[in-house]
């Protein structure tokens, strides 16, 4: 039988069409309907690996289709992937597609959205200048867009939106169609380190496309930048996706001067297609070179914050990928603009984009911030992420370890807690354990009683952390009894006592009541021999013996279970007791030998400890203590400064970032040549301080001053303390106690106005009288008539200091 040209065009379309638009009347584009004939069709065509959903980052107007084949884990597109569940019937169900369908149907049945109509497009490109055919795709893509996020827009975010349409160089939808397939196939190829499957998705340069290649391969700034400049829209459009997806492929350190060049004129490629390129070069190639790349002015991060400039951020159908490089990579300055702008304009906001912002500025100590950001999740209104969600908590107790407390109205309080109360968060155990280690930093222990008293009454177990925190303030205030109890409490936890961080802690405190300051009527060995026995509890002793620590005949006790490798902490802590309770410099010396060796070798125990400077300040105490050990000092010091000796990893893989000398070590140095009277040492150590730039703190200006005071240099004295001074630093007990050593303190006082007067001479302001400390009277000197001359001397200068 035959058909009318009617019925043959109606049946093939019947194909292509869902049925909500296969009745009669129904023949427009439903942008709700999902078109999964056209879906297949575009599939087997396109030879893409894995069949995504086109929507919210492309702008598709194919927007009801959803994903018809597996989700490849490596997709560089993985937001926009579908979650299928099982009905009760055992079919596969679309979660996603069936919340988008619930969410249409009650867009129909809502009030119609306020459109953008053509006049006001046909007016914005007539003050363009561009030409009126791009009024009907712009119309579309809008349109289609505002239908598709189902809010209503205000004029003037209409208006930008607009105008983003029009400065692409993509008016027409089959651009940015094309771009997505190409992507997804190198950005697979490179995770799995293979060809291209099917190259045909590729776009290939052509005639055109070569020449612009030469100008970005021989002058990407210059003469490409002009020709670029130079061309029509069309040409761009035409150009831009083969250059760019060449340059991703071959060479992508020129895909980035090629962004460059190609974002900064007014007629520029998609954000969604910029930041697909920033996200693969960032994927593949930032630790390698990308994180430490400059070009002329530019580094990686101004790139980003240039090629992804949030005022170019979509407001409708957002590329949140590209957001959240933005906000992961750009400083702290460009982050604080773009949650302004996402505020301003209106931007769609997802949750794990906000959650990103509340992160970085966490990162970036900026809590206020940080809460602005997360006040976007209630409006957002995601099931996923609810206020009392895992994902939002573990946010706020990062944010919370920025907390402080403030006075106000009458009474303390912290500054960030009460805010999040607010917003409905309901703090857990978790965030709970941050308050409490913050109400114990205060430094008030009521305020800890009281919030551990909180945890009790709400019925939350105390686990590792919370244990943690209370040891941690314990030791801190030299509470032997409370450590006690705490000990006892976790004793009779198996899982607590078996937690490396929790042994520790506890470790470090049997050390501070014990080993840091011996008692002088307890046996040193003794004292070792305790922490040898803690030590073993948890740890291999034989890192103790290759560092000469212990005889090799010692015989570690049996004990249930097996014993690993002990932490950097639990080895320093052990090298630090050895030092206190065996104090030879023969032994000191040849440790230091083994210990150097072992950290060249990669040892894997050993190796870790040149990261930090405590083993090798340990080392310098004890070198200092005896004059022959001052050469051992200078070479310990070299050794940080010269850590081309150090491999990059250990043994087993660790990689190694070696310590330089920090002020506290070049204290240690300088102090050991003051002790030992060497001031041409001492003053050379300075020198070598203002070489490194290294910055002085108190201990180190106190250090210098007791120097210069035992070899009764009055001027250098005097100067020491003015310029302590002027850097912020206050005259304390141990400055006090280094001026006693002055046989005259009077001609301090003397050098003192001589200085004032020469600061007045040159219009500076005299030092400011300081308050000098009441516990002078707790430090004796060698006489009491002797003690009673020095006091008197000090009083006369304490008006001038």
């Amino acid at each position: 039988m035959s058909l009318c040209p009617h019925q043959l065009v109606r049946s093939r379309l019947n194909g292509l069409l869902s049925p909500q638009c296969r009745s009669a009347g129904r023949w427009y584009r439903d942008p709700g309907a999902p078109n999964f004939g056209h879906r297949v069709q575009h599939a087997s065509t396109s030879g893409s690996s894995a069949i995504l959903e086109p929507g919210t980052t492309h702008d598709d107007l194919s927007s009801g289709i959803s994903q018809l084949a597996n989700h490849d884990p490596e997709s560089p597109y993985p937001e926009e992937s579908s979650h299928f569940a099982t009905d009760e019937h055992g079919n596969a169900e679309n979660s996603t597609s069936r919340t988008r369908s619930n969410h249409r149907q009650i867009r129909r049945n809502a009030a119609p959205l306020p459109l953008m109509p053509k006049k006001e497009i046909r007016k914005i490109i007539h003050a363009q200048g561009l030409a009126p055919s791009l009024v009907n795709p712009i119309s579309r893509r809008i349109n289609v867009a505002i239908q598709k996020q189902g809010r209503p827009l205000k004029k003037r975010t209409l208006y930008l939106m607009t105008v983003m349409r029009l400065n692409s160089i993509y008016t027409r939808e089959l651009g940015i169609r094309q771009w997505k397939p190409a992507y997804e196939a190198i950005y697979k190829a490179k995770v799995y380190d293979r060809d291209v499957i099917n190259k045909a998705v590729l776009p290939t340069l052509r005639g055109e496309g070569e020449a612009l290649l030469e100008l970005v391969r021989s002058d990407c700034q210059g003469k490409f930048r002009e020709e670029w400049g130079a061309m029509t829209r069309p040409r761009k459009a035409f150009a831009w996706q083969r250059l760019a997806i060449w340059l991703l492929q071959n060479d992508p350190k020129l895909a980035l001067e090629f962004l460059l060049v190609t974002t900064a004129t007014q007629e520029k490629p998609d954000f969604t297609l910029v930041a697909d390129c920033l996200l693969y070069l960032d994927r593949f190639y930032y630790e390698d070179w990308l994180e430490d790349w400059q070009s002329g002015d530019h580094t990686y991060q101004s790139l980003v914050e240039t090629c992804l400039n949030p005022r170019e951020w979509p407001i409708l159908q957002t590329p949140h990928k590209g957001f959240r490089l933005f906000i992961r990579r750009a400083s702290a300055d460009g982050v604080s603009d773009a949650l302004r702008i996402v505020k301003e304009r209106g931007i769609f906001m997802t949750a794990e984009t906000a959650l990103c912002f509340v992160n970085r500025f966490t990162e970036l100590k900026d809590a206020q911030r940080a809460l602005e950001a997360l006040d976007f999740l209630p409006k957002i209104k995601d099931p996923e992420f609810g206020m009392n969600s895992e994902g939002v908590s573990r946010h706020c107790c990062k944010l919370l370890t920025l907390d402080t407390v403030e006075d106000k109205d009458g009474g303390r309080n912290f500054r960030i807690l009460p805010q999040l109360l607010k917003m409905g968060i309901n703090p857990g155990r978790d965030m709970m354990n941050v308050v409490l280690a913050n109400a114990y930093k205060t430094g008030d222990p009521q305020l800890g009683s009281d919030m551990l008293q909180f945890m009790k009454n709400h019925g939350h177990d105390f686990d590792s952390y919370t244990y943690l925190t209370l040891l941690t303030d314990a030791v801190s205030r030299g509470d032997r009894g409370r450590v006690d109890e705490l000990v006892q409490e976790v004793e009779m936890q198996e899982e607590l006592r078996k937690n490396p961080y929790i042994f520790s802690k506890i470790f470090h405190a049997h050390y501070t009541f014990t080993a840091k300051h011996i008692d002088p009527n307890t046996d040193p060995s003794e004292v070792f021999y305790s922490m040898l026995e803690m030590y073993n509890r948890l740890h291999d002793i034989t890192p103790l013996k290759e560092l000469h620590m212990i005889p090799p005949q010692y015989t570690q006790p049996p004990t249930q279970g097996i014993r690993g490798p002990p932490s950097p902490v639990s080895l320093f802590l052990m090298i630090s007791t050895f030092f206190r309770c065996k104090n030879r410099q023969n032994h000191a010396h040849r440790m230091y030998e083994q210990f150097r060796t072992l950290a060249q070798q990669g040892h894997p125990s050993i190796a870790p400890l040149v990261e930090t400077d405590h083993v090798y300040n340990e080392f310098l105490i004890a070198f200092r203590r005896a004059d022959r050990g001052l050469r051992g000092c200078v070479r310990l010091v070299e050794d940080m400064l010269d850590s081309s000796s150090i491999p990059k990893e250990t043994t087993d893989g660790r990689p190694l970032h070696p310590v330089q000398p920090t002020p506290r070590t070049w204290t240690i140095l300088l102090s050991a040549f003051n002790y030992h009277n060497r001031p041409d040492a001492a003053e050379k150590v300075k020198q070598m301080m203002a070489k490194h730039n290294v910055k002085y703190n108190e201990v180190t200006w106190n250090t210098i001053i007791n120097g210069y005071a035992n070899a009764q240099k009055i001027p250098e004295t005097a100067a020491a303390i003015k310029m302590m001074e002027q850097q912020g630093f206050p005259i304390d007990p141990y400055t006090m106690k280094s001026l006693r050593y002055l046989r005259d303190p009077e001609r301090l006082w003397v050098s003192m106005e001589e200085l004032d007067d020469q600061h007045v001479q040159k219009g500076l302001q005299p030092t400011p009288p300081l308050t000098v400390p009441d516990s002078t009277s707790d430090i004796h000197a060698g006489t009491e008539e002797r003690d009673q001359l020095i006091d008197h001397g000090l009083e006369k200068l304490k008006p001038k200091l």
